[in-house]
C-alpha cells in the first residue's frame, strides 16, 4: 500500500513540473478545450493572414499578416529565448513583395512560404512556392520551389508531399505532387470530394500522414461565407467525401487557414472579425478531429 501511494505521490509530481516546464508554449495561454478561443490576439490584433508555424521545438512561431488595406503581406515571427518570448520581427527574407502562409518542414530544415516575388532580377511578380532552408543564422536565400509547381497556401506531409492551391481557368483547385528522389512528380488535382464544383475550396492543410486534409469551403450547406471542412482517406487511398467541421468551429463569418501544431493536439484557424481584410486567430482541441473520423466510419 505504501508503495503505491509514493508511486501515485511521484506521478502528481511529474505532471506538475511537465506542466511548469511547458507552461512557455502558445505564449502561456491556457490551452483551449472542445470550444474555439483567440489565439495570440495581443500579438496578431486582428491581422492573421495564416495559421501560425512552429519550429518542431515550438520555440520560433511564424506567420504570416495582412494589413488594413490589403498592403503588402509580411511573415514575422517570435522566438521563445533567454526563458522568455521575442518581440515581433519580420523574417529576414520578408518584406519586400507579397509573401503569405509559411509553413515550416516536420524536421525544421525548410520554409516553405507562397511570394508574389519575381523570379529574376527585375523579371515580373507572380505568385509562386519558395523554400528558404535552415542555417545557423536563421534561413538562406529563399528559391522557388519548381516552376510546375504552386500558387499558394503550401502544406507538406512528413515526407515531402507538398499540397497546395493552384488556379486552373480561374477557379482555385487543391492539388498535390510528391516528393520522388529530391524532385517533384507532377502535379494531381484531387477529387470532386475536395474540389467540389461550383465551390471556391482553397486554404489546404495535409496532416503529417497524409491522413486527413482540412481545407476551406463555402460550398452549400455550411455555416456562412467559407467553413472549415476535413476529408479522410479510406484504406484504399482514397479521399472520402468532406464533412463539415461544425459549429464550434463554423460560423456565419470566413473561417480558412487550417493548420495543426507540431504535437498534434491544436488545431488553428482564421476568421473574419469584421471585413475581408481583418481576420482573427484562433485554436481549439484536435479531439474533434478524431471525432468526426470516428463518425465517419
Amino acid at each position: 500500500m505504501k508503495n503505491k501511494m509514493l508511486f501515485i505521490v511521484f506521478i502528481l509530481i511529474t505532471t506538475v513540473l511537465s506542466g511548469q516546464e511547458n507552461s512557455w508554449k502558445y505564449f502561456g495561454q491556457t490551452p483551449p478545450d472542445r470550444s474555439a478561443e483567440l489565439f495570440a490576439p495581443k500579438i496578431i490584433n486582428h491581422l492573421a493572414h495564416s495559421s501560425p508555424t512552429f519550429t518542431p521545438d515550438n520555440r520560433e512561431i511564424y506567420w504570416s499578416t495582412v494589413g488594413e488595406n490589403n498592403e503588402t503581406r509580411k511573415i514575422f515571427f517570435v522566438k521563445f529565448e533567454d526563458n522568455k518570448w521575442s518581440e515581433t520581427r519580420l523574417a529576414q527574407f520578408s518584406g519586400n513583395y507579397h509573401d503569405d502562409q509559411p509553413f515550416i518542414s516536420h524536421d525544421g530544415e525548410m520554409l516553405y512560404f507562397a511570394s508574389k516575388r519575381p523570379k529574376v532580377k527585375n523579371g515580373n511578380q507572380e505568385n509562386d512556392i519558395w523554400i528558404s532552408n535552415k542555417i545557423q543564422q536563421g534561413w538562406d536565400e529563399p528559391k522557388p520551389i519548381n516552376n510546375l509547381i504552386g500558387f499558394w497556401t503550401p502544406t507538406v506531409t512528413r515526407n515531402g508531399t507538398i499540397y497546395f492551391l493552384e488556379i486552373i481557368e480561374e477557379i482555385p483547385v487543391i492539388c498535390r505532387a510528391e516528393l520522388i528522389n529530391g524532385d517533384y512528380s507532377e502535379i494531381e488535382c484531387l477529387n470532386e470530394d475536395i474540389n467540389k464544383e461550383g465551390s471556391r475550396n482553397w486554404c489546404p492543410f495535409i496532416a503529417p500522414d497524409e491522413s486527413y486534409l482540412i481545407f476551406s469551403s463555402d460550398r452549400e450547406g455550411g455555416f456562412g461565407s467559407g467553413d472549415l471542412y476535413i476529408s479522410f482517406k479510406d484504406k484504399n487511398g482514397k479521399w472520402l467525401k468532406a464533412i463539415n467541421m461544425g459549429d464550434s468551429i463554423n460560423t456565419d463569418k470566413q473561417e480558412r487557414f487550417p493548420g495543426v501544431s507540431p504535437d498534434g493536439k491544436y488545431l488553428f484557424f482564421t476568421r473574419w472579425h469584421s471585413s475581408p481584410h481583418y481576420h482573427d486567430l484562433y485554436w481549439i482541441d484536435t479531439s474533434i478531429i478524431n471525432d468526426l473520423r470516428n463518425s465517419n466510419k
